[in-house]
């Protein structure tokens, strides 16, 4: 029997100790969730509230631009389909940008298309398809689809920006469309579970009291199946029912109220949201919407680890779709900014000594402009002219 333990140890005199054993009786198993799910999951609040988080901390004003003019554009007619691709792409897993050029044949790869010619259309995980998978290991796109099916209409991935998530196993891609894997499918668990809890909370209120009627002839109506004029009766008791009016029985019955409380409500909702918080990597009070607990919290610890997590989104999942659809434009060099977190007091002062510091390499004939530039302070030639270092006369 111990061959069926892989946690090290087993009880040799306590058979139900090993029964009882959790690596033993326990393992885990995972299944895609429906997509009908997926979007019951994405309209729901606290679902709606995690996409809406991590997606505009991560693309309110965090990209930095070579040129003035690159930011303006991007500003006004590419940010809000990026924004909707990635809220797409946290709840389904994936989401897309069309570039669809007007006129053309989408199914066929892109050629010398004028950007004046392009309409962007975003489309959900949920509406795609993979087609014509590629399986050799020497393309650049090995396990990538070359056509992607939207409504029955082939793309070809010319044309195609991909916004994807969570990368599964090699093994379960297929079952993704060789896409992502979303964050409800993550959260699920969690999300159940603050659902039970949050459900229990409200039941117990309304009904924060059970009655038994005592009916006589109730055992005799259950063995002769005459049970359903009992229960009609009892339902109609059940509707007179409130806490502002009176009750109707017959002077026959008896009625035994039972209280119901239910012990650490509290702390069982508390649990909840901290897994949820956990798993999501949002601090619990930014979640929530509350301040930091907690004698002498300043929230910065807080405020570091969701810091970290929109980084790691930013640099594993839209780093990359960002900077592809920007060269589309003929934008380059698109990237996050350094100094994305913190309160305003800290980014100024983080702000006021690299200026100093770029003062200083100025005057050592370095190249401060791209110093600035690394920490997204820089617009342009802006600061040369400033400074008066250089050609003043320098266009953005």
């Amino acid at each position: 029997m111990s061959k069926d333990f892989n946690d090290g140890i087993a009880s040799v005199v306590n058979e139900l100790a090993n029964e009882r054993s959790a690596p033993a009786t326990n393992q885990f198993v995972a299944s895609r969730i429906s997509r009908v799910e997926q979007r019951a999951m994405f309209r729901s609040g606290i679902g709606s509230k995690i996409v809406r988080l991590k997606s505009s901390y991560s693309l309110n004003d965090t990209l930095q631009f070579e040129k003035t003019l690159d930011e303006k554009f991007y500003n006004a007619h590419l940010a809000k389909h990026v924004k909707k691709a990635v809220r797409f792409m946290l709840g389904f897993g994936r989401g897309i940008i069309l570039l669809n050029e007007r006129g053309a044949d989408l199914a066929t790869p892109a050629r010398n298309v004028s950007i004046s010619n392009i309409k962007l259309d975003v489309f959900s995980g949920d509406m795609i398809t993979a087609m014509d998978v590629v399986r050799d290991l020497s393309s650049d796109r090995y396990m990538k689809p070359l056509f992607y099916v939207v409504r029955g209409k082939p793309f070809h991935y010319t044309r195609v920006i991909d916004f994807t998530y969570v990368e599964p196993a090699e093994e379960d891609l297929p079952h993704y469309d060789y896409g992502g894997v979303s964050e409800f499918e993550l959260i699920r668990a969690q999300l159940i579970n603050d659902g039970v809890v949050e459900r229990a909370s409200a039941t117990i209120i309304d009904k924060n009291s059970t009655v038994f009627h005592k009916i006589t002839g109730w055992k005799e109506a259950l063995e002769t199946g005459q049970e359903e004029f009992i229960v009609k009766y009892m339902r109609q008791l059940a509707k007179l029912r409130s806490i502002y009016g009176d009750g109707i029985m017959d002077a026959n019955d008896d009625v035994v109220t039972v209280t119901q409380a239910l012990s650490n409500l509290a702390e069982v909702d508390q649990i909840s949201l901290r897994r949820l918080a956990m798993v999501t990597g949002i601090p619990l009070a930014l979640l929530v919407g509350e301040n930091v607990k907690g004698l002498n919290s300043t929230g910065d610890n807080e405020r570091a680890s969701f810091q970290d997590m929109i980084e790691g989104l930013q640099s594993e999942y839209l780093q990359d779709p960002i900077s592809q659809l920007c060269a589309e434009y003929g934008i380059m060099n698109v990237e996050f900014k350094e100094n994305q977190g913190g309160t305003p007091e800290t980014r100024i002062d983080f702000e006021t000594k690299a200026i100093q510091n770029a003062l200083l390499l100025a005057q050592m004939g370095e190249d401060h402009i791209a110093y600035l530039k690394e920490y997204g302070l820089s617009k342009g030639n802006e600061p040369t002219k400033l400074w008066g270092f250089g050609d003043n006369e320098a266009e953005d």
